[in-house]
């Protein structure tokens, strides 16, 4: 009968004890991590709280300021209206690249997947003097899109005009693989 006992002991109940204690041991592995994510809910939560609260000219800055899709077109006509305002004389304005060409210096963290943002690069030839050129880029710094000069190129003309090549970068978070 004790060999009996001790053989249902070693056999049974020992192997049963040994599972039931890796249950366990799965159990709080498993509340832990539960608890982690509750965490991290409330506190997604409580982002999106704030950014429904938030009054709507704070969202249309922010969507102007970082778009999740560039309007070429817009930009070009805004462009356009920037060098008539100032006086200067159009010579070339064109949408120079939307292949998702990145720029290496660029280390924000702009979705969930931490994507670089596109660029998308437009090319402005004009004519003008120094004093409209200074007005220019003052004014191409206000516009609604956020645009970074890339390259400019500015030789003088034989009348005292100045020709400026200029390339500018407009960013946006839509990613290359959505276009």
């Amino acid at each position: 009968m004790v060999i009996l006992a001790g053989a249902i002991l070693v056999l049974y109940i020992r192997p049963s004890i040994a599972e039931i204690r890796t249950t366990q041991d799965q159990i709080e592995v498993y509340n832990y991590e539960l608890a982690r994510v509750t965490d991290v809910n409330k506190l997604v939560a409580e982002h999106a709280s704030t950014i429904n609260t938030l009054p709507l000219s704070s969202l249309q800055a922010l969507e102007k300021y970082i778009p999740i899709q560039i309007d070429e077109i817009a930009i070009m006509r805004d462009l356009q209206l920037v060098v008539e305002s100032v006086g200067a004389t159009l010579v070339m304005l064109e949408y120079a690249s939307g292949d998702a060409a990145q720029d290496d210096n660029v280390d924000t963290e702009t979705t969930a997947t931490n994507d670089k943002p596109k660029a998308t690069k437009f090319r402005l030839g004009v004519n003008t003097s120094y004093d409209n050129l200074k007005q220019l880029l003052s004014t191409i710094e206000l516009n609604n899109y956020q645009l970074t000069i890339d390259s400019a190129d500015v030789t003088p003309n034989d009348d005292g005009q100045l020709n400026v090549d200029i390339t500018l970068i407009a960013y946006s978070l839509e990613s290359a693989t959505t276009e």
